[in-house]
């Protein structure tokens, strides 16, 4: 675990950790990932913060980006049941 292995001080730092973290307690994978996806919101956000824009601004925007996001996802999925051989099938595809 990155965390143990080092004091981190940096705030973005330990933000990224505690992501990386809280992803593999949940699933198990994909920490890589959400590292670089996290890292890379930061970096595009930086620049807003350096304008002026206030923090809580840039956070209510990215939680309102993210629900449509998610909304997005959802119309867009194709559900199926795993307990079906159609749903077997839908899912090995």
């Amino acid at each position: 675990n990155i965390s143990k292995r080092k004091e981190i001080s940096h705030p973005a730092a330990k933000t990224l950790v505690d992501i990386s973290m809280s992803q593999d307690t949940e699933v198990g994978d994909g920490t890589t990932s959400v590292v670089l996806l996290a890292g890379e919101m930061l970096k595009q956000m930086k620049s807003f913060v350096e304008d002026g824009v206030h923090p809580q601004t840039i956070a209510r925007t990215v939680r309102r980006t993210g629900a449509l996001a998610v909304e997005r996802v959802r119309l867009l999925s194709v559900p199926f049941d795993v307990s079906t051989d159609a749903g077997r099938d839908m899912l090995l595809k």
